[in-house]
């Protein structure tokens, strides 16, 4: 597309040189060749609005593939936590079966008791709880309303809905309300990271920033804490803070390596090199 877009506008420049070098009694003897020399404009700015449009084709098609992309990562993360939570819950359910009896008979089979059990699909709470600056203290009501699973779910669910909606303004919202409802959650590093993430996709640097060093500080344990490190990498890069990025990609090469988030690492430290910022 370049090489093409450069052709055109060497065959312009030269289309005018040549015109303008014609001597003007010429170009009144022989009207042909300035008609030639329109007729040829002409057909450059055709050509030039023809690749002008496939230029903007082909950058929607690339928003779109990063829109299903976005959308399948986000989907992918929903399910592997889905699995994550649904483990402790099988567990759980296995051991109350083997407790269960019958008046006369030996005790009940574990799928019988899973079956007629009602189990929490949530773990216990976490020993300590976690302290997001940004949200504050939680109130006593809303310690209340974490005793109940089905309402920390769908909490959870309906603010990472809004950011699979691409309604980041209201992810965020809702993910801080969140963590301030359940600060022991099981979701509660999960929030913490789409709450960096939905400030990272809009360009609210300094606040991603927080929340991901946030969710380091609070959940070190964390499944999303390797790629929260990743993303302090990237966000210290957009803030032009070339020291504190390279320090945190290469923390994710030595800490992760021959994985995926050390390839990325790699590819944004060479992207830095490249650019002369060490």
């Amino acid at each position: 597309m370049a090489s093409a877009w450069n052709n055109i506008v060497l065959m312009a420049s030269l289309a005018l040189a040549i015109g303008f070098s014609v001597p003007a009694a010429a170009q009144q003897a022989d009207s042909t060749v300035t008609t030639n020399l329109v007729l040829q404009v002409q057909e450059l700015q055709d050509e030039v609005r023809s690749l002008r449009g496939q230029l903007e084709e082909q950058n929607r098609e690339i928003e779109n593939l990063k829109r299903r992309q976005r959308d399948q990562y986000l989907d992918l993360d929903q399910r592997i936590s889905d699995l994550r939570n649904s483990q402790p819950a099988l567990s759980s359910a296995s051991g109350a079966a083997g407790a269960q009896s019958s008046p006369g008979q030996g005790p009940v089979p574990a799928a019988a008791a899973a079956l007629g059990t009602d189990v929490p699909e949530v773990r216990a709470p976490m020993d300590t709880e976690s302290a997001v600056t940004a949200i504050g203290e939680p109130q006593a009501q809303s310690q209340a309303t974490a005793a109940s699973p089905e309402n920390e779910k769908a909490a959870y669910d309906h603010a990472f809905q809004a950011l699979k909606d691409l309604r980041y303004a209201d992810a965020a919202e809702e993910f801080q309300s969140f963590l301030g409802s359940y600060p022991s959650s099981e979701y509660a590093d999960n929030a913490q990271y789409w709450l960096g993430e939905s400030y990272y996709v809009t360009r609210n640097y300094d606040l991603a920033l927080t929340a991901f060093q946030d969710l380091l500080d609070n959940f070190p344990d964390s499944p999303k804490a390797p790629d929260a490190l990743l993303k302090i990498g990237y966000t210290h890069y957009e803030l032009e803070q070339w020291d504190s990025a390279r320090a945190a990609l290469t923390q994710v090469q030595e800490q992760f390596p021959d994985s995926t988030l050390s390839r990325l690492a790699e590819n944004r430290l060479r992207s830095m090199r490249m650019e002369g910022h060490y």
